[in-house]
C-alpha cells in the first residue's frame, strides 16, 4: 500500500479585526495595522532633523560671533608702522594709510592699500601686513635715481629707471648722470624714458664711466664716456634693447681710434 499524504492545513481564517462583511458577500480587508509601521517616523530622520538643526545653530552662533569682532573696537586699525624709508615722507605714505584707520583688521583690504603706497612718488613697491590685534605694517621699498633730467623747456627732475620723477629728496647723497633731451625733439617723453633705462640696464662698470647722456628719441640714446687716460669718447647706444651685448662691444673697441662709437646695431658696430 502507498503512503497517504497528509491533509493541507487548513487556511487561518482572517480574524474579525482584519476583515469584515461586504454586501454582496465579500469582504474588505483592514490595511491600517500593515500601513501604520510604514508611515511611522524612523529614528534616523529624528536624528537627523536634530543633526540639521544643531548645525544651523552653530552657523548662526559662528556668523553672530564674527559680527560682533569686525565691530569690536579693540580689532581696528589705530596703529600704523612704516620700514624702508629713506628720502621718501613718512607723512606721505600715512595718508596713503589714512582712510583705512578704523577699519577692522579682520577685513584690512591689505592689496588696495599696498597699491595705495606704491604711487607715492618715490616708492617702488610696497608690502602691507595685519599687526595684531590693532595695527598694521607697511614695508617699502624706494625707486634708485639714476639721473637729473633736463627737459626741453629747462626743467630739472631726479628720475629712476624708468623716467618717473622722484622726490627732489633723491639727489641727496646719490650720483646721478645728466640727462638732456634735445631740444626739438619729436618725443621728449619717449627720449627720457629711454636715457632712464638704458642708464639703469648698463653693467655698473661702465656706468660709473658715464658722463651726461642726450637723446632726441627712444632710439637716439647717446653718451659721453669717460677714458682712462683723461680723453671721452662718444657712444652712439640707440635705444635699451641689447645693453649687455652693447656694453660688451664698447668696452672691446674702446682701443680703436676715433671718437665715436656706434652700437646702435651691436652686431655690426662702427668706429669713427
Amino acid at each position: 500500500m502507498g503512503r497517504s499524504r497528509p491533509a493541507p492545513a487548513p487556511a487561518e481564517a482572517p480574524s474579525p479585526a482584519d476583515s469584515a462583511p461586504q454586501e454582496g458577500g465579500g469582504r474588505v480587508v483592514q490595511a491600517a495595522g500593515r500601513f501604520r509601521e510604514l508611515v511611522a517616523g524612523r529614528p534616523w530622520r529624528r536624528r537627523r532633523r536634530a543633526i540639521l538643526t544643531t548645525a544651523a545653530a552653530t552657523v548662526l552662533v559662528l556668523l553672530a560671533a564674527v559680527a560682533a569682532a569686525i565691530f569690536l573696537p579693540a580689532l581696528q586699525v589705530q596703529q600704523v608702522g612704516v620700514s624702508g624709508l629713506g628720502y621718501v615722507e613718512e607723512d606721505e605714505v600715512l595718508a596713503a594709510v589714512e582712510p583705512h584707520r578704523g577699519d577692522s583688521v579682520l577685513l584690512l583690504p591689505t592689496s588696495d592699500i599696498a597699491a595705495d603706497v606704491a604711487a607715492v612718488p618715490g616708492v617702488r613697491e610696497a608690502e602691507v601686513e595685519r599687526s595684531w590685534p590693532d595695527g598694521v605694517r607697511v614695508s617699502v621699498t624706494e625707486a634708485t635715481p639714476v639721473g637729473m633730467l633736463t627737459r626741453t623747456d629747462g626743467s630739472t627732475a631726479v628720475v629712476d629707471a624708468q623716467g618717473q620723477q622722484l622726490p627732489e629728496a633723491a639727489a641727496e647723497g646719490a650720483e646721478l648722470v645728466p640727462m638732456t633731451v634735445d631740444a626739438g625733439a619729436a618725443d621728449p617723453e619717449g627720449a627720457a624714458v629711454a636715457m632712464s633705462e638704458v642708464l639703469a640696464s648698463m653693467p655698473e662698470d661702465l656706468r660709473g664711466s658715464v658722463r651726461s647722456v642726450t637723446a632726441s628719441s627712444a632710439s637716439d640714446v647717446r653718451f659721453s664716456l669717460a677714458l682712462e687716460d683723461g680723453g671721452t669718447r662718444t657712444v652712439v647706444w640707440g635705444d635699451a634693447a641689447d645693453s649687455e651685448l652693447k656694453a660688451e662691444v664698447v668696452q672691446a673697441l674702446l682701443a680703436e681710434p676715433g671718437t665715436e662709437i656706434d652700437v646702435s646695431s651691436p652686431v655690426a658696430p662702427v668706429t669713427r
